[in-house]
């Protein structure tokens, strides 16, 4: 397999025999492995094909799956392609309404909405409901559009731990004693981003009950990906169709871009529909592939897909772990490796130097003092992809940690 370039010879621009290390001809004539391999390390397109891509966000490995692409080609076929966001919301297509139903049945939930991108979901639904005055406790993991679309909306925004239901709890408790003129809401990741810390969002449900607030739930890693029907931490916690606002991305698990909202009150939707912010709606062309994707999702062979997923993700969890590497959060489709702050960059240089590709996370998107990478899996890598990177991985971790020799001090 791959190994590493040393650290030594990565943060030099040459080698003592004059190989140039900084464009990719360089680095490749350091990279052993064969040929095939080392041509994957300098095409990026090649990588998916030899397990190396380890930065792909399609959790089940449906963008490529034959029913998803016929479904898109069929729709090409009938409908013009528009760029994204741009589809006029006069004159839905059959199959956008098809969907929509599709993914409220999905959820148990009586009405749902869809968008262009999980994004533009989140952010036209939050600016549709909320209202000055609103208190909305967001957990501190959700995605950058809920923090934004609160302040936007003018309504008082209350940081809370990201996981912590106890957190959550506090701040209700406080809300409840204050006069207050707006209305209550819980907003969390199901699944989050950074952090992969999962929601007891079956508490939270019982908290916004007691405490007659709004519980909106981001399903964006979750949905399709977990939970022996593809439910998600809904499913897997037992408490689908006890969310109030269900919301999120599509395009991880559901082979295209697309986002969505669904509704415990079915009047939120004639709502959404008449805001002055809902103003696109979603390909129908994109809509044919993850109706397919959808379909697929439901099958034995869904099923199949996400046991993959993930043992994949329990495999490398308990490699890494046995080697002493901080792993973050529970089980998801990716797994978060915390990294030294002054080593985060040279170790990321110096695993891609062997071939996988991997995502580091930074500051702004995660706090300076705590990047770390983001290994994102699909159920198309095999147990052997998983081994091979957790090696390279322990073969990082070594190279870094080794401790330096001592000199020796003269008698």
């Amino acid at each position: 397999m791959l190994r590493p370039v040393s650290p030594g010879l990565a943060s030099t621009s040459a080698t003592p025999d004059g190989i140039n290390l900084t464009g990719p001809e360089g680095l490749l004539r350091l990279v052993p492995g064969t040929q095939a391999q080392r041509k994957a390390h300098a095409d990026p397109e090649l990588r998916p094909r030899l397990g190396l891509n380890f930065a792909l966000q399609d959790y089940l490995g449906l963008a490529l799956h034959p029913a998803v692409r016929s479904a898109a080609l069929g729709a090409l076929g009938q409908h013009r392609l528009v760029a994204p966001g741009t589809a006029p919301r006069q004159g839905l297509t059959e199959s956008v309404h098809v969907l929509e139903d599709n993914i409220a049945a999905f959820l148990r939930l009586p009405a749902a909405v869809t968008f262009p991108s999980g994004d533009q979901a989140i952010r036209l639904t939050l600016c549709a409901l909320l209202r000055a005055g609103d208190d909305v406790i967001v957990d501190s993991g959700a995605h950058p559009a809920m923090f934004e679309t609160v302040s936007l909306a003018q309504a008082h925004l209350h940081r809370s731990p990201s996981g912590s239901v106890d957190g959550v709890e506090r701040r209700l408790s406080r809300l409840s004693r204050q006069p207050r003129k707006g209305r209550l809401f819980i907003a969390v990741p199901a699944i989050s981003a950074h952090g992969s810390k999962m929601a007891d969002l079956a508490e939270l449900s019982a908290l916004a009950r007691q405490h007659k607030a709004t519980l909106v739930a981001d399903v964006t890693h979750d949905l399709g990906a977990m939970g022996p029907s593809g439910g998600g931490v809904m499913e897997i916690q037992a408490c689908l169709s006890r969310v109030d606002i269900v919301l999120g991305s599509l395009a991880k698990t559901f082979g295209a871009s697309g986002g969505f909202a669904a509704f415990r009150d079915p009047a939120l939707k004639a709502v959404l529909h008449q805001s002055q912010w809902r103003t696109t709606a979603l390909s129908p062309v994109n809509a044919a592939a993850i109706l397919a994707a959808l379909e697929v999702i439901s099958t034995a062979e869904g099923r199949r897909r996400r046991r993959n997923l993930h043992g994949l993700s329990l495999r490398l969890r308990n490699h890494l772990m046995a080697d002493g590497v901080k792993v973050m959060g529970q089980a998801s489709p990716f797994v978060p490796i915390l990294l030294p702050t002054l080593s985060a960059l040279p170790r990321t240089a110096l695993l891609e130097s062997a071939g996988p590709l991997v995502t580091l996370l930074q500051a702004p998107s995660v706090p300076a003092h705590t990047p770390r990478w983001r290994i994102q899996l699909t159920a198309d890598h095999s147990p052997a992809d998983i081994d091979d990177l957790a090696e390279l991985i322990r073969d990082v971790s070594r190279a870094f940690d080794r401790a330096p020799a001592r000199q020796r001090v003269p008698a």
